[in-house]
């Protein structure tokens, strides 16, 4: 992060990114106020404008961003709004076990704002989730977690269903996708809002996207009970007016952004980052039963559970 940093900030700590090529810092003012600086790399300064469009598209359609304190496009940094230390992981992890399923219900806020807003209305930021790039995020895996990780060349067999896959998810009905929508990425506000940060890379997709990222990755499976899991499904289905077949729709999805998001999982720890092995390994054994259930490749299977 540049120095000196601009007036009034004082005192800067890092903070660490996830899986981003962008620098974060906690500015700290002098009467103890806090904000967060982000600075893009030279070659990705050209995707700030973009990224502060996002945040005011979002906050003028009153989805919770971070506020903008200052920018400077041209030398590429941005100081935002702090929303604390705190993510929604964190809270659920502290938050007693009878309270969680009420947290986890008011993460649902934003989905239903995202629901109701036409796809059309969307500027084309980000290119949308069809086929080309659901595929194109499977080819990470066969990349990553098969021929880097476990050292095998995917078969036939494999690539040919991961084919079918994104056929049938670009088929699924669209809306407008965070796009990263997990629990280190959302914070309780004190006015009982929920904020989202990472939002720059809202584009249009399947519509149980963000919800399956919402109930299926990082720490969520751990807070959840099964019967809490089955009525958040049903909440956010009847909050967002999901279309009929939204369950097996869900498992389709569930599967392919299981495995975009273990491709990157594999990427990163290939980089020397181990932060993400426990994510990767209980993921892929999460995975397992639903590919089972979709007729997946039993040789698919099999590698899963030897990441």
């Amino acid at each position: 992060m540049r120095d000196p940093l601009p007036t009034p900030w004082v005192r800067i700590e890092a903070i660490r990114g996830d899986a981003s090529t962008r620098s974060y810092a906690r500015l700290w003012s002098a009467d103890g106020k806090s904000a967060v600086a982000v600075e893009y790399a030279p070659a990705e300064q050209s995707l700030l404008s973009r990224d502060l469009s996002a945040r005011s598209w979002c906050a003028q359609r009153n989805l919770k961003v971070p506020s903008l304190f200052s920018s400077d496009i041209g030398a590429g940094w941005a100081i935002l709004e702090d929303f604390g230390e705190n993510d929604a992981e964190a809270v659920l992890a502290l938050a007693p076990a009878d309270q969680r399923l009420e947290l986890a219900t008011a993460l649902l806020g934003p989905l239903m704002t995202l629901a109701s807003l036409d796809p059309g209305s969307l500027p084309a930021w980000n290119a949308p989730l069809d086929y080309q790039r659901l595929r194109w995020e499977l080819t990470g895996f066969e990349l990553w977690g098969l021929r880097y990780r476990l050292r095998c060349r995917p078969s036939t067999a494999i690539g040919s269903w991961f084919d079918e896959l994104a056929t049938v998810v670009d088929g699924h009905p669209k809306r407008i996708c965070h796009r990263d929508y997990h629990l280190n990425n959302l914070f309780f506000a004190r006015d009982g809002s929920v904020g989202m940060i990472d939002f720059q890379d809202i584009l249009v997709g399947p519509d149980t996207y963000d919800a399956v990222s919402l109930l299926c990755e990082r720490g969520m499976p751990g807070f959840l009970s099964t019967d809490d899991f089955s009525e958040l499904q049903t909440s956010w289905a009847e909050s967002t007016a999901a279309p009929p077949g939204w369950a097996d729709r869900w498992l389709r999805v569930r599967i392919q952004r299981g495995f975009k998001v273990l491709g990157t999982f594999a990427r990163l720890g290939a980089s020397g980052a181990t932060d993400y092995e426990p994510w990767l390994k209980a993921l892929a054994r999460e995975l397992a039963p639903d590919l089972a259930a979709a007729d997946a490749p039993v040789e698919l299977i099999d590698l899963l559970l030897d990441l």
